[in-house]
């Protein structure tokens, strides 16, 4: 069992939130946290936030955008909308993070596609029709008896829904993860 974090005196909180920005990058939310559950009362954690914010040490907008470029190729909007939603950046910053800069292009539906089909492509292994996943096994073995188009068409509907959960979990939107799935599987049948 974890033990909870050892109470912090108030003249150690500036040391404590730089050594905290010093490991990995937080949102402000998480700073505030951070320094709440240390036991510091509401108007030392205003005083150390409001610091680092005014010298640019925590910065809610750089944040976003950098978690959405890191994330970008791997995620879909809904997801790092929630997730960055959840840090506690604000709606706003969130949007503007997502609709990107003159660095970084926006989170558009061709990006999210392209995106998707780099996903798919990557992890193509798990979603061969042709390979049985552990629950589809004793499916599989009471389908013996079937005709194999049936069978065929079976393993690849079932193939079909594992790739749409797999995208539908990463936060892709699902026209997106259907318009994804139709490229990767033409192309895979192409080649």
């Amino acid at each position: 069992m974890r033990r909870p974090p050892k109470p912090l005196a108030p003249e150690r909180a500036w040391d404590y939130a730089l050594w905290l920005l010093g490991r990995q990058a937080y949102t402000s939310s998480e700073v505030t946290e951070r320094l709440r559950r240390r036991g510091l009362d509401p108007e030392v954690r205003e005083r150390v936030v409001a610091r680092l914010e005014e010298l640019g040490l925590l910065d809610d907008r750089a944040y976003a955008a950098a978690y959405v470029r890191r994330r970008r190729e791997e995620r879909g909007r809904h997801a790092l909308r929630a997730e960055l939603l959840r840090k506690g950046v604000a709606e706003s910053l969130v949007d503007a993070a997502l609709a990107g800069d003159a660095d970084e292009p926006p989170l558009d539906d061709r990006q999210q596609l392209d995106a998707a089909v780099a996903l798919l492509t990557k992890h193509a292994w798990r979603f061969r029709a042709g390979e049985a996943s552990p629950e589809d096994a004793a499916d599989t073995a009471d389908a013996a008896d079937a005709p194999d188009a049936a069978a065929a068409a079976n393993a690849q509907r079932r193939a079909r829904a594992r790739a749409m959960g797999f995208l539908a979990r990463r936060g892709f939107a699902p026209a997106v993860a259907s318009a994804a799935l139709a490229r990767a599987w033409g192309e895979e049948r192409d080649g």
